[in-house]
């Protein structure tokens, strides 16, 4: 056995043993946290915890990713730079295209990739590739746990995912996705729940079939994306029967407030809507309930900084700017200072939330979106949820939209929303003047295409909130 799996199967076994990694499940349903020895702890072991970690990570990339090696030699760094995880900022950002350049330089998985563990992968995961050659990431035994253990956490502590619970997964169900059946599945087994993987992209062809399964499966906890949801809703009222779902898991964009607001009226059943951020590699941060809008990050599993884009510097406190993740127990195929490329506010809780008392920090907004889906009218920045908002206030449409961008600084809105109802001049004036008011733009810059109930711009299970008609250089 080689000395770098060795000590892969080392790491693993004390995780478990030190209950990072809780093995002894499904729980009793009255017990209110997953893991409350980890979730409760105190914020100085926290901070150790995430020292210790870091400096793990950090030193065994250096030694088993030939690729971390070069890269880290060509910026000048170090990893005996890496005192506490306060250092994490002197770590060089690695960014999608110098990790792309390996991955085609060195198929299928780059230099990334700890050789001895790419030969015990259990799962592999890939990116879309909307923005040019997919990126994959290799699962070994240990991260697979890990991130199991992690979705098990929200799903019985804030969404109530325990014995006799009924889950649908209406994400994406490809092979390469880490959120479908090969990760999140398992979590549902470690909660004991009944576990229904959907699928989110075939809703639109087998429609009537995943309707029929809500019924007479009678679904407690739906997850998908807030559009999705909305629109099974809304097909649910049409068709003359109620949603049985308790609990809405939002996940693939943020929900607008007012996204929110519509989802309890075509849910009736619904009590609980959540957001879920996460990433196809392995990221968290999920709403805490009675906390509406702060999503918690498990601490012990990542670590997130913030800088300015166009410097890489660190962002002030309470400025916006790119979000930059590091996976703590990746080894098989380390992403240490990474840019996810969302756009978030540097700012953070880490008091305990009152409802539950978990003591892992909060965003202190929910993640409103990727850097590249900002976009400028009349040079006022703007992002698709702002937008959203706006949206579900104009009476009679269904939610859904989508914005096309023709320029880097756009004279006009141009958007097209589906409406239920013909549009006189009188609606379509309101509507312009509505959307105008609430993103701060003129209205008579506004310029809206209407059309009816699903004839917007889908992509599988997500709607394609941002259109980019740019030219490409």
């Amino acid at each position: 056995m080689s000395s770098s799996l060795q000590e892969y199967e080392k790491i693993h076994k004390e995780l478990k043993d030190e209950g990072f990694i809780r093995r002894d499940y499904p729980l009793d349903p009255s017990t209110v946290l997953w893991n409350q020895k980890v979730m409760t702890m105190k914020r100085e072991d926290l901070d150790k915890v995430k020292s210790f970690r870091l400096k793990r990570i950090v030193k065994w990339a250096w030694e088993n990713s030939e690729f971390y090696r070069k890269f880290w030699k060509s910026k000048g760094f170090d990893p005996d730079q890496i005192k506490s995880w306060k250092d994490i900022v002197k770590i060089p950002i690695l960014r999608k295209d110098e990790l792309r350049n390996d991955l085609s330089q060195n198929p299928p998985f780059g230099s990334i990739m700890v050789p001895d563990l790419a030969r015990r992968i259990r799962f592999v995961g890939a990116t879309s590739g909307s923005t040019g050659m997919p990126t994959f990431q290799g699962w070994g035994a240990l991260e697979l746990d890990y991130f199991e253990e992690a979705q098990a956490r929200y799903l019985w502590t804030f969404a109530s995912v325990k014995p006799t619970t009924v889950y649908a997964n209406y994400l994406n169900m490809s092979g390469f996705y880490s959120w479908g059946p090969p990760l999140v599945e398992a979590a549902m087994w470690r909660c004991g729940a009944t576990a229904i993987a959907g699928g989110g992209e075939t809703y639109f062809s087998w429609k009537s079939r995943h309707n029929l399964i809500f019924k007479l499966w009678k679904v407690d906890v739906m997850a998908t994306t807030p559009w999705l949801q909305r629109l099974i809703g809304e097909e649910a009222r049409l068709e003359g029967w109620e949603s049985p779902f308790k609990v809405l898991l939002l996940h693939g964009g943020a929900a607008a407030e007012n996204t929110k607001k519509k989802l309890f009226q075509v849910h009736p059943n619904a009590k609980l809507a959540i957001s879920v951020w996460g990433t196809t590699d392995g990221h968290m941060a999920v709403e805490v309930p009675g906390s509406e809008g702060q999503l918690v990050v498990w601490e012990d599993l990542e670590m997130f900084d913030i800088v300015d884009p166009k410097t890489d510097e660190p962002a002030n406190e309470g400025e916006r700017g790119e979000l930059i993740a590091t996976l703590l127990n990746h080894f098989t195929m380390p992403l240490i200072r990474y840019s996810l490329g969302d756009y978030v506010k540097n700012e953070f809780i880490t008091d305990p939330d009152p409802k539950f008392g978990i003591t892992h920090m909060r965003f202190v907004e929910p993640i409103p979106g990727r850097v590249e889906w900002m976009f400028k009218v009349q040079g006022k920045l703007l992002l698709p949820i702002y937008v959203e908002d706006a949206v579900n206030e104009i009476p009679d449409t269904t939610g859904m939209f989508n914005i096309f961008i023709y320029d880097n600084n756009m004279d006009k809105l141009k958007i097209r929303i589906e409406s239920r109802k013909p549009v006189t001049d009188e609606y379509n004036r309101e509507a312009k003047k509505l959307l105008g008011q609430r993103i701060g733009i003129d209205p008579e810059n506004v310029d809206i295409e209407w059309v009816k109930p699903g004839e917007t711009i889908w992509t599988g299970y997500k709607l394609q909130v941002f259109v980019d008609q740019r030219k490409k250089k």
